[in-house]
């Protein structure tokens, strides 16, 4: 949204762009994953620290055909 642009940092927001947020927590199992839109700019994220533990990441475009399959690709 314009009005959080003035929250940019040179990586990321700062916190207090969504100070205003409801907040929600979610810790994925070992093998486990989490999918979600970073494009909406109604999904900001923070992803912390994971000391001692591997933490790998990727990402991909994941689409839905007019057929109802799921296509992915990068």
């Amino acid at each position: 949204m314009p009005a959080d642009e003035q929250h940019r940092q040179p990586y990321g927001y700062q916190p207090q762009t969504v100070a205003h947020c409801q907040r929600i927590s979610l810790r994925p199992e070992p093998s486990g994953g989490l999918l979600f839109d970073p494009f909406d700019p109604a999904n900001f994220h923070v992803v912390g620290p994971c000391p001692g533990q591997r933490r790998i990441t990727f990402t991909l475009f994941l689409a839905l055909t007019t057929t109802g399959q799921h296509i992915a690709w990068s």
